[in-house]
């Protein structure tokens, strides 16, 4: 988790929008952003404003880090270590 957020400081937004891929060769940071269907189960209505698009990053294999992107940053909003909050 800790590479991943020192990756996160270091890379270009770019760099990191343009990171990893899907599938059997994952790479990089994966950087996705996710509908708000599908993190139902963990949001509670009003607690973010529908403006906003969650989005995640891949810290490693299983563990992901969820947040939002806004002007150039990125802010933690908690952390997947079992990737079970929009699983594979």
């Amino acid at each position: 988790m800790i590479d991943c957020l020192r990756q996160l400081t270091t890379l270009s937004w770019q760099q990191v929008m343009q990171s990893g891929g899907k599938g059997p060769n994952k790479a990089g940071l994966g950087f996705t952003y996710y509908p708000d269907n599908a993190l139902r189960r963990v949001s509670r209505p009003g607690w973010l404003s529908e403006e906003v698009k969650i989005a995640a990053v891949r810290a490693s294999q299983r563990m992901r880090i969820f947040g939002v992107y806004i002007e150039h940053t990125f802010y933690v909003l908690w952390f997947d270590r079992e990737h079970s909050i929009v699983p594979v």
